[in-house]
């Protein structure tokens, strides 16, 4: 048997060459692989295992923070393709890469390899755990939207506190979601576009979102207008 062992793009990997008396179907087909000393562990033994992709888990991080890998990628100091390598899980990142985007998601390092939390006992949620998202929308019109729940938890509601500037307008909905959404207007007046309809809300209303969209938003007072806001999955 000859076998080829390499090392490409940050992944190691196991190439059998040739093989007599065994299954060609394994021939030059790469079997990536991670060792820890003395043991070695294969992908696929991964996968079946149940354990995390790293890809998979930083784009689900990166999603809930409202960031493009374009963004993501910026504020790590990688490339934007480094981003989406990493993602379909073709390379691994650096160590440093690694803590950066653990900073930026605002989450532990650890969280990237391992599943959402979902269960711990937690019930009450400081204003410490509130993780600020960011986004194009955002950022152009100066709204802020903070995710009032920590970002590694997972529910099927999310919530977040909505903040629109006085006489602020925006062309597009400031989440992008395919699912319910669910909204109350804590103080402000907000002006939203459905097709070819405006809505007006006043403090204590509440918005429902099913299938709609909104086209547009607009703050048509002197004031900072605030939104509770749920993302339903």
């Amino acid at each position: 048997m000859a076998i080829d062992l390499s090392v490409k793009r940050g992944r190691a990997s196991l190439t059998i060459l040739k093989a007599e008396n065994r299954n060609a179907d394994n021939l030059n087909h790469p079997f990536y692989y991670w060792s820890e000393g003395l043991d070695v562990t294969f992908d696929n033994e991964k996968k079946k295992a149940g354990r995390v992709e790293l890809g998979a888990r930083l784009k689900e991080l990166r999603v809930r923070k409202g960031l493009s890998q374009t963004e993501l990628a910026k504020l790590v100091g990688v490339t934007s393709s480094t981003i989406s390598q990493i993602e379909s899980n073709l390379i691994y990142p650096s160590l440093t890469a690694l803590i950066k985007m653990a900073e930026v998601l605002s989450v532990e390092v650890s969280s990237f390899f391992r599943e959402p939390v979902k269960t711990k006992g937690a019930v009450v949620f400081s204003g410490g755990d509130s993780v600020e998202v960011g986004g194009p929308v955002f950022s152009a019109e100066g709204i802020r939207a903070t995710r009032l729940t920590p970002i590694d938890f997972d529910m099927r509601t999310e919530p977040y506190l909505v903040e629109i500037p006085a006489r602020a307008a925006l062309s597009s909905h400031f989440f992008t979601h395919k699912g319910e959404e669910i909204g109350y207007l804590l103080s402000g007046h907000l002006e939203l576009k459905i097709e070819e309809k405006t809505y007006r809300a006043n403090p204590g209303d509440i918005i429902c979102l099913t299938t709609q969209i909104p086209s547009g938003w607009v703050n048509p007072e002197p004031d900072r207008a605030r939104l509770l806001w749920f993302k339903v999955k």
